[in-house]
């Protein structure tokens, strides 16, 4: 049984067999189609409007003047280009950095003298002259008012001026932007202009805020699929946004789409296919039962160890879901509670997930956001040196609570797993081969090993040796060879001027590359369809999600909301108090959200509160306190991850059931205690070793 044909949707019954299950069925139906017709018929009712782009060239310690038609609403301009976006968003002077200063000016028709015009926005160019990084601003100008000084100023300029032509120069003023610069080098510039910039009020934080509750209603009460139910949500947010503000054009949606995240996933989940193929991760498991003498806690322990660390450098999702079939063949084997085995598996992934950047889908969108990547130094190794000792600490503080409070329980099987293993032992027929290698393994017992062999331990060992053996060898040389590339290019990453040129994505990317030349697949087909097309998609709808909420105003109101809670307190202490509230904010997100999901909101939150000026805060912790909140958050409910759905999905397949509850029974204590760690370890590390 493959478990790489299994996607994250629910297994549910054939049809509803009650009248309150087709009732249900018609209500459910009936919502989700009155939804899909509100946004259908305002998208396809509205069009694009008031948007232009244009590329824009600033010689050294030059002006350029670029025309703008001015409308009864503010100007919004956009400016993308090798920009250094925290001390333009903070509005903080750099005097010593090259910069260009952006206003609106009302000029006459000859463009010689400025009637009115705004403050500069300095905006600071960065030394790589390879990124493209993304601000914005908004204008509050209008040309028919100005100040009585400025009339009297422009009373003067046309008084000289005038001439006997009947229509003089002054009447032909227009509004202009005004691009100033002040580098010795040329500046080129992508200039975006929406003359029809969203006002945003707090009806627009309310219609986000509603989006959000409906979103998390349909993914609780299960009204379909999650990856469905994200993409209607999305679609009624874009409907929102074009009946509140302006319609965004395809082009300007599809770059709200982090692609470089969706890049590194796609390497991972290719070169996780591959691998599959070899039977390596079902030889792993019975490598550590080899090594446990078929304890039950020891093998746990020993499992949990080596989801963590595949974890670490894999997608953690799919870790699970290659993991979980030889785990539940382990669990009927030693006669331990499956549901429970998995579960402690899939917690133990999403904290072996939190270590390094590649680990899992928070922590690729966190690390690749331009702003958090602009801002501080985010490398492959400080980012794992700064994860890894609260990791460590949790797994430990993990497995001890599950041996002290679960020590016999693990045993304690229910009716369905009982019955399960009593018919898959009838259908077992006895091997000569099996009792060869039986005989063989009792000879070579050393007569005083370290330690004793549980009951039943040679038959269990020799049954999973014969059904998980490594198939393919040389395909799994050029899998570890692959992964030794990605893994070398991650820690040169962290040198400078190593790979000048390399990123997460791309490093990921040209390593699935690498592994699929040399594994000379002459069709694609099984192997693409063998990645999880269903995540990349949620996870590209939940980009535009939350770019559409940050429009609405939801993400700068929950900023505002924070920054209020900060003020209340002494300075010095205000870095400590924004992050324990991220930390906390996004683990009780992550627990009924998936945590992928709840990244890509909380790092715009992070950055809205790290460039208000009314408060004193560094975006570094806050950074790290997202990091610890979406990763260890998701172990709550079986919500907070994808890892935690294919535990879930896998022990459906095999005849067992994980239900919400019953998940979160087990999670969400979990998840209470290693958020508490995470809180004093965060907060050791801001007052001991000044992480800000």
């Amino acid at each position: 049984m493959n478990p790489l044909h299994y996607s994250r949707k629910r297994y549910r019954r054939s049809g509803p067999q009650t009248t309150r299950g087709y009732v249900f069925l018609i209500i459910k139906v009936s919502i989700l189609v009155a939804l899909w017709s509100g946004f259908t018929l305002v998208l396809l009712s509205h069009k694009s409007d008031g948007v232009t782009k244009t590329m824009v060239t600033v010689m050294p310690n030059k002006t350029v003047l670029r025309d703008v038609k001015m409308k009864e609403k503010p100007v919004q301009i956009i400016l993308e280009g090798a920009i250094w976006s925290y001390p333009t968003n903070k509005f903080r002077k750099a005097h010593k950095f090259p910069a260009v200063a952006v206003r609106l000016e009302w000029r006459d028709g000859n463009m010689n003298f400025s009637y009115r015009r705004t403050g500069k926005w300095m905006v600071y160019l960065a030394k790589d002259k390879t990124k493209m990084e993304p601000v914005r601003k908004i204008f509050k100008f209008h040309p028919l008012l100005w100040s009585n000084e400025n009339e009297s100023i422009m009373t003067k300029h046309i008084s000289k001026n005038v001439s006997d032509d009947p229509m003089p120069k002054w009447s032909y003023a227009k509004t202009v932007i005004s691009l100033e610069s002040m580098s010795e080098e040329p500046v080129g510039l992508l200039m975006t202009v929406n003359n029809s910039p969203l006002h945003v009020n707090s009806l627009c934080v309310m219609y986000a805020a509603f989006l959000i509750i409906g979103l998390l209603i349909m993914f609780i009460w299960d009204l379909g699929d999650r990856t469905l139910c994200t993409l209607l949500t999305t679609c009624a947010a874009l409907a929102t946004l074009t009946v509140v503000g302006n319609r965004p054009s395809f082009k300007q949606i599809m770059s709200w789409v982090d692609f470089e995240t969706l890049m590194l996933l796609l390497g991972n989940m290719v070169m996780m296919s591959l691998m599959a193929e070899t039977g390596f991760f079902d030889y792993l498991a019975v490598v550590a039962y080899r090594i446990s003498k078929g304890h039950a806690w020891l093998l746990i322990a020993l499992l949990g160890v080596v989801v963590s660390l595949c974890s670490a450098f894999l997608d953690n999702a799919t870790v699970v879901l290659l993991f979980s079939p030889a785990v539940v063949r382990l669990c009927e084997a030693m006669a331990v509670r499956t549901t429970l085995v998995l579960v402690i598996i899939a917690l133990y992934a999403n904290i072996g997930g939190s270590v390094t950047p590649v680990g899992g889908p928070p922590n690729a969108i966190i690390a690749n956001n331009p702003s958090v990547a602009s801002a501080i130094d985010i490398s492959f190794i400080r980012f794992s040196l700064r994860m890894l000792p609260a990791a460590v600490i949790c797994m430990i503080a993990v497995f001890g609570i599950f041996y002290m409070t679960m020590k016999e329980r693990i045993f304690m099987l229910d009716q369905n797993q009982i019955e399960l293993d009593q018919k898959r032992r009838d259908e077992i027929r006895p091997r000569f081969d099996i009792q060869l290698r039986i005989a063989e393994l009792r000879r070579n017992q050393p007569r005083r090993p370290w330690l004793q062999p549980a009951f039943n331990y040679f038959e269990t060992l020799a049954t999973l040796e014969a059904s998980n053996r490594i198939r393919k060898k040389m395909l799994l040389v050029q899998s570890l060879m692959a992964l030794g590339f990605a893994a070398s290019c991650f820690i040169l990453t962290s040198v400078p001027s190593a790979i000048p040129g390399a990123s997460l994505g791309w490093i990921s990317i040209l390593s699935a590359f690498l592994l699929l030349i040399m594994a000379d697949k002459k069709d694609m087909g099984e192997t693409l369809g063998r990645v999880e097309w269903g995540v990349m998609l949620y996870l590209a709808s939940f980009f535009v999600l939350t770019e559409v909420l940050v429009q609405l105003g939801l993400i700068h109101w929950l900023g505002q909301k924070a920054v209020k809670v900060m003020k209340t307190v002494d300075c010095p202490y205000q870095t400590m108090i924004g992050m324990l509230l991220i930390l906390w904010i996004s683990a009780l997100m992550s627990s009924v959200i998936d945590n992928a999901a709840v990244a890509t909101i909380m790092v715009r939150l992070c950055i809205d509160m790290a460039f208000d000026d009314g408060v004193n805060v560094k975006i570094m912790p806050l950074v790290w306190a997202t990091c610890f909140g979406t990763s260890y958050g998701a172990n709550g409910t079986l919500l907070g991850s994808c890892a935690n759905e294919f535990a879930a999905v896998v022990a459906r397949a095999y005849g067992y059931e994980i239900s919400f509850r019953a998940f979160f029974r087990v999670g969400f204590p979990i998840m209470l205690l290693t958020i508490v760690i995470c809180t004093l370890f965060l907060m050791i590390a801001d007052s001991v070793l000044s992480w800000q």
